[in-house]
């Protein structure tokens, strides 16, 4: 794959998205992180995107890059919200190669052994972790 640290989503996807006509602070802030250079982006801006489903084929290995080194990395709300955002859509994972999806499996494996996650994010993640592993029937 081509070095793409300095390329924008919208250059990634050849897709320039229009002004939204809905102007909500989460709209807009996806709007905008579609035109930030991929280097730029912070843990928050993974999450943002990631929580939305968007990029998920360029934005999901940079995540994984920094859950292998820290599995509760967190943006602005808790620790484990990176991972919380990528548990909110599992089937994005397919992006992943199999290295990546282990690396993914083990930030779940830990963070669900730490019992630290708020209660509604504990659910998703055991989800994520059988999706990855092929035991959940109900993502495939």
């Amino acid at each position: 794959m081509k070095n793409i640290e300095h390329m924008t989503l919208e250059q990634l996807e050849k897709d320039v998205w229009p002004e939204p006509g809905f102007q909500s602070n989460l709209t807009m802030t996806c709007y905008e992180l579609r035109k930030k250079e991929l280097s730029k982006f912070t843990v928050e801006d993974l999450r943002i995107m990631l929580g939305q489903s968007i990029g998920a084929k360029y934005l999901l290995p940079m995540a994984i890059k920094i859950l292998k080194e820290n599995p509760f990395a967190d943006g602005d709300f808790y620790e484990g919200d990176l991972l919380d955002a990528i548990s909110r859509h599992p089937k994005d994972t397919h992006f992943l190669t199999p290295p990546e999806k282990e690396i993914l499996a083990g930030a779940c494996e830990v963070v669900l052994a730490s019992n630290t996650l708020p209660v509604k994010s504990g659910p998703q993640v055991e989800e994520l972790l059988q999706y990855i592993r092929g035991i959940n029937e109900r993502f495939n």
